[in-house]
């Protein structure tokens, strides 16, 4: 009896043989993804611990300043603002000598450029018209006035008064044999007393007495403070820096003082034709 002997069909071992090598090659494609992976995550650490480590080798052998440096191009004749500065820490070695520090920074608010400045360059104070110390003018408002008015011990408010209070200004002169008091300047921002321009944190007298106060005013209303010094007497009353309220504008007398009623204004004469008979 013959048996028949069926050979394998070679098509289906070169479907085996391929899917076993496609299995490979995925397994290898994902254990080189998972390598990399790894490789990349522990060189990433190891890069950003070496980058700490010499950090702070680094700070601890260079002593570092802290820079104003410009949030974004500043122009020639623009204003310094608090709002464009940031500070950047950087080796004292490469801090140029003339930089803005963060300890002084406060002296460049407010003062004009004298050029053009690149963001993030260091600002330097030769950028700045004022220099370190900032020209007092760079202190007014667009347009305002600094007007220098003499006082005595009760206009200084027995030496509390201090530079960036404000103060309400009263006229007493005298009208028809009679004083009267009434307000001609309100909330007005104090700029100096004497020479002094910076406040002082205690809260105390300074000790040191001034007869004169510098105020910020519009030109329209210089002229009103100057002519007023030559009429009458000028007081100073001091606010509270949160109080904006006007106060009210009436004169008061001697008579309203003592309780006594004003007199009844005059009747206004009444107008009319005359008229001329039988003379020349």
């Amino acid at each position: 009896m013959n048996v028949a002997i069926k050979e394998p069909k070679e098509g289906l071992s070169v479907k085996v043989k391929n899917s076993a090598r496609r299995n490979t090659n995925l397994i290898m494609v994902v254990v080189s993804v998972l390598l990399g992976a790894a490789a990349v995550f522990f060189s990433r650490n190891f890069i950003e611990e070496q980058v700490d480590y010499y950090k702070s080798q680094l700070e601890k052998t260079e002593p570092m300043i802290k820079v104003v440096v410009p949030k974004t191009n500043l122009r020639q004749g623009q204003i310094v603002r608090d709002a464009d500065l940031a500070l950047r820490e950087m080796p004292v070695r490469f801090a140029h000598d003339n930089s803005v520090t963060g300890a002084n920074y406060k002296n460049a608010v407010g003062q004009r450029l004298r050029t053009d400045i690149t963001e993030g360059k260091a600002l330097l104070w030769a950028h700045l018209e004022g220099g370190e110390t900032a020209t007092f003018s760079n202190t007014l408002l667009a347009g305002n006035r600094a007007l220098t008015v003499p006082v005595d011990e009760i206009n200084s408010i027995s030496g509390f008064l201090q530079p960036n209070d404000r103060i309400d200004l009263f006229l007493t002169d005298r009208r028809g044999g009679e004083k009267e008091i009434y307000p001609i300047m309100q909330n007005l921002h104090v700029l100096a007393t004497g020479i002094k321009t910076e406040v002082d944190k205690t809260g105390q007298p300074t000790g040191r007495t001034y007869n004169t106060i510098t105020v910020q005013v519009t030109p329209t209303d210089a002229k009103r403070i100057v002519l007023a010094q030559s009429v009458g007497k000028l007081t100073a009353t001091l606010r509270n820096p949160e109080d904006s309220a006007p106060i009210e504008s009436i004169a008061l007398t001697e008579a309203q003082l003592r309780g006594e009623k004003p007199p009844p204004p005059p009747k206004p004469r009444r107008r009319g034709v005359e008229f001329i008979i039988g003379g020349s």
